[in-house]
């Protein structure tokens, strides 16, 4: 199992053998795929918990022998793999249903998708940006599922190539297929007994209009500085603006609290970073809000971060300018202390004291606090937020 970022290349100890039959696991990190990979005979990759398997190399699955359910490629909810060619030779390849629309399931290629004896079940979104070979053994491979395949090049196996791919296909799983058939450099068929077989699919549907942004990589890890660092990857880009960071402490309602600049117009993959310096304690939540030129909005998907507790730097409480007046000072982000963020006061024994902090309207976090009335002696304030409690001891 990877269960923290990797690169696969012909010089790392760390990568998989290539051409073996081992179970490979991709849970909720990013692996790059720097060299060519082939899974084997009931070999499989299952990609997890939006995680991803993106490069420049070509990703081969199955070798043509045994039964196409034993050798697999998976892709699960809102996960991302992206290779330069993919060929599934007797094999099958799930691109699962995301658990929402704005976290899609992504299977892409950067040149062809070559199919031989082999079956995909597509039920989120794949990316063809060369051509569909079907050419070998085009009778026994289907295409099936709820999502969509959008193909930049053609689809090679002959006229109606497209809806033989759909002939195995319960009615109400039949993808939706846009083959463009643009130019795409891509190398042509690998077999076709005939030039029919070796022609471009005359069969073109209504091709949506293409995302601005296709992300394919959006992941946020704590640091050993307790600091969160954001990294996302784009392959390609179309009249984007920016991206604006967005923070949640619940998962349901996100402020944005940074901006990043966008490349505007890319073919290429452009790679993006960002640290939060003051990221909430305990768990918290990120997605990015990528905004085009013309003011339309995207999501990604989200990402959970879980740091330690705050320190007792959290909090500060120090005397004010007059006598038996203190200040009270929080470093939490402002979106911590939102109601019920309160400030009360306790004597040595532990008991709840009448003392009325007064909020500053013009720093949030910072409340002054008359304990004027209370006699002298020991006494704890205690701060209460949704990130947590923080106490300090003062004494008057």
């Amino acid at each position: 199992m990877f269960s923290s970022p990797s690169t696969w290349n012909s010089n790392c100890g760390g990568a998989p053998t290539s051409d073996s039959d081992a179970i490979i696991i991709i849970d909720g990190f990013d692996v790059s795929l720097d060299t060519n990979y082939k899974v084997a005979k009931n070999g499989s990759i299952s990609v997890l918990n939006a995680g991803s398997l993106v490069g420049g190399a070509d990703l081969i699955v199955g070798d043509g022998t045994g039964a196409q359910v034993n050798t697999w490629l998976t892709v699960s909810p809102g996960s991302t793999v992206r290779v330069a060619q993919l060929t599934v030779n007797k094999a099958t390849v799930n691109v699962d249903a995301p658990l929402n629309a704005a976290a899609p399931t992504t299977l892409a290629t950067d040149c062809n998708l070559v199919l031989m004896n082999s079956n995909i079940t597509d039920d989120s979104r794949v990316m063809i940006n060369g051509n569909v070979d079907v050419t070998g053994g085009g009778a026994n491979n289907t295409l099936c599922g709820t999502g969509s395949v959008r193909i930049t090049g053609c689809v090679y196996g002959g006229n109606g190539a497209v809806n033989k791919l759909a002939n195995n296909c319960a009615a109400s799983l039949v993808t939706t297929v846009c083959a463009q058939q643009a130019t795409t450099g891509c190398p042509g068929p690998v077999a076709g007994a005939n030039a029919n077989e070796r022609a471009c699919d005359a069969l073109v549907t209504a091709c949506p209009k293409p995302l601005p942004v296709e992300l394919v990589i959006f992941s946020a890890t704590a640091t050993d500085k307790k600091q969160v660092a954001l990294h996302w990857v784009t392959a390609s880009e179309k009249n984007s603006r920016n991206f604006a960071v967005e923070r949640s402490m619940d998962g349901k309602t996100f402020s944005s609290f940074a901006t990043v600049e966008a490349a505007g117009v890319s073919q290429t993959q452009k790679a993006y970073n960002f640290i939060d310096e003051q990221p909430l304690p305990g768990v918290s939540y990120y997605r990015l809000r990528q905004v085009d030129l013309d003011g339309t909005t995207t999501y990604s998907g989200v990402r959970t971060v879980k740091l330690g507790s705050a320190s007792s730097e959290t909090l500060a409480v120090y005397p004010g300018s007059t006598p038996r007046q203190w200040v009270v000072l929080s470093t939490l982000p402002a979106e911590a202390l939102v109601a019920p963020a309160t400030v009360q006061v306790f004597d040595a024994v532990g008991r709840l004291q009448k003392a009325t902090p007064v909020a500053d309207a013009s720093q949030t976090g910072r409340w002054a606090l008359d304990l004027g009335p209370l006699p002298t002696g020991v006494y704890i304030v205690r701060l209460v937020t949704v990130a947590g409690t923080f106490s300090q001891r003062i004494a008057q």
